[in-house]
């Protein structure tokens, strides 16, 4: 097979005061988009846990007020030490800690959490008390806090916990306690925040306590709804995208019911959660699509969103882990008829295809892989970085295939690979410089978790991804 190959360059990150190509980098030295509104964002944290735990986070938080080194000798780029928080950090952010927003579990709590063998009772117990805490914290205090911490403590993670099995979740039957917390979350209008012991705990296996507080602050600094940590310095500004999703609802036949979701993005770096109608499995194949009236309407729900905060777009990018069906295809038309450019984008994993440099490294991180006469393209999310002098990962990284829609394709395919590369930049649940897969498509599996959860239990949901995250 005959290929080209291509090489597109690192998109860069907005900050405050000027742009970068690493977020950590970027917040170091020109502080957060927009730290807040009035210049300095006081985070207020509430806090869920034993004495011990909820003692172990607040020392984690206190400590993060002064510059936390990395483990070894040797900085490295993408690396760098933690630099504060505080008035004059680089965050222009604080923690701010107050008594009565924490919520602490006694010893006979715990005793009442932990008596059952059985780790699914155990679970559904500790939900309970979640519920009942949560609720008070927000109803007792005005202000309420702006971000709870949950700090599950070892012997409740234990006592919660199947034994013997890779990466354990609590979990009571198909009720996971993540997604439980999360539902809370939108029940009480309160983000939250899990930690496990692992992470403040820090015994050599798992992150570094740098790591650790790199990536704490920037998930609570957008959880706290002040301040967004960067945005893509490029994005055009009248371009509406959004990735749709489908996942597995938690009633009826589990192994039928399948739902749409969509996340949509504005280059202001705001992003929502839209949902949609039920799914539908194509005849002979695994994949899922909508209907016609149903991709109509989730479409008009994005574009609905879109315009609550910006003018009706010019351009509309799609995202999709599967082919776009002929179905789905002239509903979602239907909905942007008005719509002068328009964009539908298939991205998965899988696909054998790999690049062999001659070198040490791997292939460049924007690397183009394109097999002529197809509308394929794959494109190295992750592999070495040139500002970074490295490549910041753990394993030899594969490609993502980029396959544009033969019928709907505006834009040329390397604007639409440079857009994708720009959104593994954005998920700001990590500092970290990069992830594989763009934020459009990699966060649906647990938004959809979410939504099934609170659809499931009539609890209503909303838009902000930060509920979600």
């Amino acid at each position: 097979m005959d290929f080209e190959t291509e090489y597109i360059e690192e998109p860069s990150l907005k900050f405050k005061s000027g742009e970068a190509k690493d977020p950590r980098a970027g917040l170091m030295e020109f502080g957060p988009w927009t730290p807040g509104s009035s210049g300095h964002n006081e985070i207020k944290i509430g806090l869920i846990g034993t004495n011990r735990s909820i003692s172990a986070v607040k020392g984690l938080l206190q400590e993060m007020e002064t510059v936390i080194p990395r483990n070894s000798e040797e900085v490295k780029r993408h690396q760098p030490p933690f630099p504060s928080m505080g008035p004059n950090s680089p965050f222009e952010a604080s923690f701010v800690l107050m008594d009565r927003h924490q919520s602490e579990f006694t010893r006979r709590d715990l005793d009442h959490i932990t008596q059952h063998d059985s780790p699914s009772e155990n679970v559904g117990i500790l939900l309970d008390q979640m519920d009942k805490r949560l609720q008070i914290l927000k109803r007792r205090n005005d202000p309420p806090p702006d971000v709870v911490i949950v700090a599950i403590p070892e012997e409740i993670e234990d006592a919660c916990t199947r034994s013997g099995v890779n990466k354990a979740k609590m979990k009571d039957g198909p009720t996971d306690f993540h997604d439980r917390i999360k539902t809370f979350g939108l029940k009480y209008d309160v983000p939250t925040q899990l930690i496990r012991p692992a992470s403040v705990h820090f015994d050599g296996t798992g992150q570094s306590k740098a790591e650790v507080a790199w990536n704490l602050s920037v998930g609570l600094l957008y959880k706290s709804r002040e301040g967004k940590p960067w945005k893509v310095a490029d994005l055009a500004e009248d371009t509406c995208y959004a990735g749709i999703s489908f996942y597995r609802e938690r009633h009826g036949d589990r192994s039928k019911a399948h739902a749409s979701l969509a996340q949509v993005f504005l280059d202001t770096g705001e992003s929502f959660v839209v949902w949609g109608d039920p799914a539908i499995k194509d005849d002979s194949k695994s994949n899922y699509h909508l209907t016609k009236d149903s991709a109509e309407d989730i479409v008009t729900q994005i574009l609905d969103q879109y315009t609550m905060s910006k003018p009706r777009p010019e351009r509309l990018v799609l995202h999709k882990t599967s082919r776009f069906h002929d179905e789905e295809k002239e509903g979602f038309l239907n909905a942007a008829s008005d719509i002068p450019k328009l964009d539908f984008v298939t991205i998965r994993e899988g696909d054998g295809i790999r690049l062999f440099p001659s070198g040490d490294y791997p292939p460049l991180r924007g690397t183009v892989l394109h097999p002529r006469n197809t509308s394929k393209y794959f494109l190295y999310t992750q592999g070495y970085v040139p500002s970074l002098e490295t490549y910041p990962g753990p394993r030899i990284p594969t490609p993502i295939t980029v396959e544009l829609d033969p019928d709907v394709n505006h834009t040329s395919h390397k604007e639409i690979c440079r857009e994708i590369l720009s959104f593994t930049k954005l998920d700001w649940n990590t500092s970290s410089f990069c992830k594989k897969q763009p934020v459009t498509i990699k966060v649906a599996r647990s938004v959809g978790a979410i939504l099934a959860e609170s659809k499931n239990r009539g609890i209503d949901v909303q838009p902000q991804y930060y509920y979600y995250m």
